[in-house]
């Protein structure tokens, strides 16, 4: 059997949890993002490849980066076909979380064409503990190895049958033919959204009176709408800065020689 993730966190925990158990088994890590940016497909690597340069565009080495994200998925890719052609079965491990939703659901497109056995573990995205308080997460790589016992995480798994699949399918095919820059999850379903569906989270957090750390900004950001990754918000904010929307001024002391600067709403 081949675990299918779309979270590397995740999958280097489901891999430890098989390593004490040991267990043999594939976990292929498929962090595609595919809650954001072009689906439509006509270059499917080539949309990933340019969230990936989003991604890692603040980080000292963002070309390597960048080159390593899409060799990666490249090689899941290939690992991920070569088991179905030799008919392993599939797990998918899918939440709440519209990159795990959208990666699920671009999975049963993507497995039309395999007969293959298909179970599916929906992660709920909030669990009552044996101390009757609700744990909530905003996915699944906030789940240690102990939780996945301890939260039950395999009671959740289920059969997939290729009917279900292909429902999920035209699902995807639907968002695609939208394809719009956003996939958020609104009532459990994913739904497109303009590109700047997000900025008003970051724009709560800024006044027109003093400048706020960017770093700062984004993390009361991302604490309060945990829905995008970190990086979004910040490539959302630059954006934001080069329209004039929100005000830029640089840090007087580099820090590690990377430049965070200070953003305030512009008058």
């Amino acid at each position: 059997m081949i675990d299918v993730v779309f979270s590397d966190s995740f999958a280097m925990t489901l891999k430890h949890y098989y390593k004490q158990r040991k267990v043999d088994r594939k976990v292929l890590s498929m962090p595609m993002y595919l809650s954001i940016g072009d689906i439509s497909q006509c270059s499917f690597v080539e949309s990933r490849k340019t969230v990936y340069k989003i991604q890692y565009a603040h980080t000292r080495e963002s070309e390597q980066n960048t080159s390593e994200a899409v060799s990666h998925l490249k090689r899941m890719l290939r690992a991920l076909n070569d088991g179905l052609d030799q008919g392993e079965s599939i797990r998918i491990w899918w939440s709440g979380n519209a990159d795990d939703y959208c990666g699920f659901l671009w999975l049963c497109d993507y497995l039309f064409d395999y007969d293959v056995e298909t179970t599916a573990i929906h992660v709920p995205m909030a669990f009552a503990t044996l101390g009757n308080e609700l744990l909530t997460i905003s996915g699944l790589g906030e789940i240690s190895a102990p939780g996945i016992d301890e939260l039950q995480l395999f009671t959740y798994e289920s059969k997939l049958l290729k009917s279900q699949r292909n429902a999920y399918r035209y699902y995807w095919q639907q968002l695609r033919g939208e394809n719009n820059p956003i996939r958020t999850i609104i009532n459990g379903l994913a739904v497109s959204q303009s590109i700047d569906f997000y900025d008003r989270f970051i724009i709560a957090n800024l006044s027109q009176h003093r400048y706020r750390n960017i770093l700062r900004v984004i993390g009361e950001t991302l604490g309060n709408y945990p829905f995008v990754p970190s990086w979004w918000y910040r490539h959302r904010i630059d954006y934001l800065v080069s329209m004039g929307s929100i005000a830029f001024k640089p840090d007087e002391q580099e820090i590690m020689d990377l430049s965070v600067g200070k953003i305030k709403l512009n008058v």
